[in-house]
């Protein structure tokens, strides 16, 4: 009997998450640009349970393992494309909805090289932009981030703050493509939802502080080195729960407003340096291993040290993360811990 209630339960499970991902007001044919990057072969993934997914990728960013998991699924097709060489005529006719992954990811890469954002975000995304209006593809949803805010200490940020003055070039130019994308949106029939992110982590991530020191420790368990003083305190929010926010915003549609903006994170914060404690706990190396901070406040040159989101917006409309920042930086911490860096 109780098997059978499981089975039950299961079955509802799986026929609620079908409902969900059949409701979205996306479209029947999915174009991904960055699909195999950490968040977009996720959704890559996700959506193509049900839906046609076409992904667009330069297999940069450690993407081999996302290609090896996706190439070959039911509804996926793979292309070795550059978003700034492509030849879109070739992939949005009969396209509903663009999810715009690719970027830079590697934020800390750009700081000796501003043309790298400039090119893939920027640049890239204008092109995006005017090939949709060639091919008359209407919906675009887009990741932004926490940079197109600057540095404003531990203020509260809602989606009406201003003014937005990055102090990154990465925060620059997702703020550059977010103009963009809104300029489209008024003087077409292009319809964009833009999602400013906390930090995102989770299973197949490629970046981030935890990737760096497990990396590192699995280098050299003896000694640590992190940059910035650690005491940067930032929300991480589950890549699964990104997934959900945006699914939540789509499945709330609103027709009078051609341009939105959500802030995507969680209610909590965690440091630096607990994520360096969690780390060696779950290696195992907390007596043994010596840790050295640096000096600066923040990790590289443009790093925010603290960001505060204001996620009401977001939740008004039903949604909630289910894991919290520590939550979700064990889950991440436990896959990493067990992937294979070679």
């Amino acid at each position: 009997m109780l098997f059978v209630i499981i089975c039950l339960i299961i079955s509802d499970l799986i026929e609620q998450f079908f409902e969900e991902i059949n409701a979205m007001n996306i479209g029947s044919n999915i174009l991904i640009t960055g699909g195999l990057g950490f968040i977009g072969s996720y959704f890559a993934e996700k959506i193509s349970l049900e839906k046609r997914v076409i992904i667009l990728d330069n297999f940069s960013a450690n993407s081999k393992e996302a290609y090896e998991f996706l190439n070959g699924r039911k509804n996926i097709t793979i292309f070795d494309e550059d978003i700034l060489f492509c030849d879109y005529a070739n992939y949005l006719p009969n396209i509903n909805t663009v999810f715009h992954f690719a970027a830079n990811s590697d934020i800390s890469s750009g700081v000796d090289n501003p043309q790298v954002d400039f090119e893939i975000t920027t640049k890239g995304t204008h092109r995006l932009l005017t090939s949709m209006q060639k091919f008359n593809v209407k919906n675009l949803i887009y990741p932004s981030g926490s940079g197109v805010y600057g540095d404003v200490k531990e203020t509260t940020l809602s989606e009406k703050y201003g003014p937005l003055e990055p102090v990154s070039f990465y925060g620059a130019s997702k703020l550059s493509a977010e103009s963009y994308i809104s300029s489209f949106c008024h003087m077409t029939d292009l319809e964009a939802k833009v999602f400013r992110f906390a930090n995102v982590i989770g299973f197949r991530q490629t970046h981030g502080v935890a990737y760096d020191l497990i990396r590192k420790l699995k280098n050299d368990p003896s000694f640590l080195e992190v940059k910035g003083n650690g005491f940067q305190s930032k929300s991480y929010i589950h890549v699964d729960d990104i997934f959900n926010g945006i699914m939540t915003v789509l499945d709330h549609k609103n027709d009078k407003k051609k341009y939105e903006v959500f802030n995507l994170a969680t209610n909590d914060y965690i440091t630096v340096k607990e994520i360096v404690s969690a780390i060696l706990n779950s290696l195992e190396l907390s007596e043994t291993t010596k840790v050295v901070y640096g000096n600066t406040s923040g990790g590289w040159l443009g790093d925010v040290p603290v960001v505060r989101f204001d996620t009401n917006k977001i939740r008004k409309l039903g949604w909630k993360n289910q894991y919290n920042s520590k939550e979700a930086m064990d889950l991440a911490i436990d896959y990493l811990i067990k992937h294979d860096f070679s």
